[in-house]
């Protein structure tokens, strides 16, 4: 695993010979930045409190308190868990780290996101120059939003405690992708300097239920260029949508940050063109939106690890196909493999896993079925398929990374994704307009392959329904 970890972080020092990008753009405090690609995110700051991270340049000087903590190592898995070295990062200071982490996104095949996860949610010593900024430590969090890892994101950050500004603008993030919100605007009352920005204290005034004091801050803000036109424009629609119904809502900025985009959906202002960013699509998973959406958003985060594969196939096992063709016949595809396992004739089954895996392997969605379906997988005898099936089989348990289910590797275990596997509860999601309401190892041996099992595992207000 070091040998692994060394080689990785071999190919993230590649393609530093130009200037890095020097924040991830994701977070919620608007800043007067250049546009943005389509469908990107605005940073929460586009340079860093402690200035750009350039990899091989002198950085600056800084001073800090003895006492002040470091951060920059703290993780949710133990070396004894992850089998990576306690001194990961020895050799990189933690400038260079940092912009290796902005610079290069979780891509690539299901075993290197998997690897280049769970070293950003390893426990570390920190790097050499880390300070109480906690660079690394952010953009690490980042790192793991920006790939629609919310989840994994929440925990490092509750793992820390929402103890600062910059920590805190990522838990309000989070919270306004997947609920509820609420906790996060009582903690933002509690403290008010943790506040990103002073939309995001109108917002939360309102979710709270003071809206007076809502109107006034709002008020107040936009007389002294405190928020911009449009934010005053999506602020004032949501604290009175009854004002602004029939009227045209402003456009989608170029740059539209989380808060943006939450209010816009909660007072139905339709969504930009093209695909959203990714964490974005957490919102339409939540139970009360459209099935298609639904399936729509959880196949494109099962793609990209971001979801457990369990709550997409708990989708599809929801309802009943609308029609046919396109995401309909995977949810089909998905039904007709769960009546073959429960019946368990070997004939069936074989041509359901087969066709099955030919479906979901079109769409990108092969190591999601891989795990969704690993337990029974491996689960089955061997001698009672042909060699063909089984090494499709064999296939899909690789795939599966052995773990029969659950969680993907390297992803902690979190309240979405059980221990054991199982549906996940849902997330919640969304915010609405309007006045708020108060196993040991074991070997599994298939078309010649021998798969190691399984070790023991470590909101807000009803969402709009929404059709793309």
């Amino acid at each position: 695993m070091r040998a692994l970890a060394a080689l990785f972080i071999a190919c993230l020092t590649g393609p530093f010979a130009a200037e890095p990008r020097s924040a991830i753009p994701w977070l919620s405090e608007v800043l007067r930045t250049p546009p943005a690609a389509p469908g990107s995110i605005v940073p929460t700051a586009s340079v860093p409190p402690d200035g750009p991270a350039m990899p091989f340049g002198v950085g600056p000087i800084t001073e800090s308190s003895l006492n002040d903590p470091v951060r920059d190592g703290v993780g949710l898995l133990a070396p004894t868990e992850t089998g990576l070295p306690r001194d990961l990062w020895r050799g990189l200071s933690a400038l260079r780290l940092r912009a290796m982490i902005n610079g290069q996104p979780i891509e690539g095949v299901p075993g290197a996101r998997a690897l280049y996860a769970q070293m950003l949610l390893a426990e570390t010593d920190p790097p050499a120059g880390a300070g109480p900024k906690n660079g690394v430590l952010l953009a690490r969090i980042d790192r793991l939003m920006a790939a629609g890892r919310l989840a994994e994101a929440e925990a490092l950050v509750d793992s820390i405690g929402v103890l600062d500004p910059a920590l805190f603008r990522r838990a309000f993030d989070i919270a306004l992708l997947t609920g509820p919100v609420e906790d996060r605007c009582a903690q933002m009352q509690a403290a008010p300097p943790l506040a990103p920005t002073l939309p995001a204290r109108v917002f939360c005034l309102a979710r709270l239920g003071d809206w007076s004091a809502a109107a006034l801050t709002l008020s107040l803000g936009a007389n002294v260029g405190d928020v911009s036109a449009t934010e005053e424009a999506l602020l004032s629609r949501f604290l009175d949508p009854e004002l602004f119904e029939g009227l045209p809502g402003p456009d989608p900025a170029p740059q539209m940050t989380t808060l943006d985009f939450s209010l816009r959906e909660a007072t139905a202002l339709p969504r930009p063109q093209g695909p959203l960013p990714l964490a974005f699509e957490h919102v339409d998973t939540a139970d009360g939106v459209a099935l298609r959406t639904r399936l729509e958003a959880l196949e494109r985060l099962a793609r990209e690890d971001a979801t457990p594969a369990e709550r997409l196939f708990q989708a599809y096992r929801s309802g009943t196909p609308a029609a046919s063709g396109g995401i309909w016949d995977r949810m089909a595809a998905a039904q007709a493999l769960d009546r073959a396992f429960a019946i368990a004739d070997p004939a069936p089954l074989a041509r359901a896993v087969l066709a099955a895996d030919t479906l979901f392997a079109q769409h990108g969605l092969r190591a999601a079925l891989a795990r969704a379906y690993g337990r029974q997988l491996a689960a089955l005898d061997p001698t009672a398929f042909d060699a063909a099936t089984s090494g499709e089989i064999g296939a899909l348990l690789v795939l599966a990374g052995g773990r029969g289910g659950g969680a993907p590797p390297g992803r902690p275990r979190t309240p979405t994704t059980p221990p054991g596997g199982g549906p996940p509860g849902p997330p919640g999601g969304g915010v609405a307009a309007g006045p708020a309401p108060g196993a040991p190892r074991v070997n599994n041996r298939v078309g010649g392959l021998v798969v190691l099992g399984p070790r023991g595992p470590r909101g807000a207000a009803a969402p709009r329904q929404h059709k793309k």
